[in-house]
């Protein structure tokens, strides 16, 4: 397995991992890597960013693309979002599933 899908794959774990336990900050800081390493691969690949970019920047890049799905659209857009000042997004946002989204995503478009 690719150091990459290696990276995604425990990222993903430890966010469910991490969720149980209670840290759900924690859960959403996995998710976000787990799917900044998903696109930062895609974007590697498609030669439009380097491998500098961390997990949010990776993110944003993506999210300028054209013609992604709406729902993929919607699932960078909240990986992205900030917490508020209570360190929480709105109860309806699951990151680890939003990251899903995109990871499903880049893993079909490569």
């Amino acid at each position: 397995m690719e150091a990459p899908r290696l990276q995604i794959k425990e990222e993903i774990l430890l966010a469910k991992q991490s969720r149980q336990e209670g840290n759900e900050g924690r859960a959403r800081v996995c998710a976000r890597r787990a799917a900044g390493a998903a696109v930062k691969e895609y974007l590697v690949k498609k030669g439009i960013s380097q491998k500098q970019e961390n997990a949010i920047q990776s993110l944003l890049i993506f999210s300028q693309s054209e013609n992604l799905p709406v729902q993929v659209q919607e699932a960078v857009d909240w990986l992205v979002q900030r917490v508020n000042q209570d360190h929480n997004l709105p109860s309806e946002v699951d990151l680890i599933h939003e990251a899903g989204v995109v990871i499903q995503y880049v893993e079909e478009n490569r």
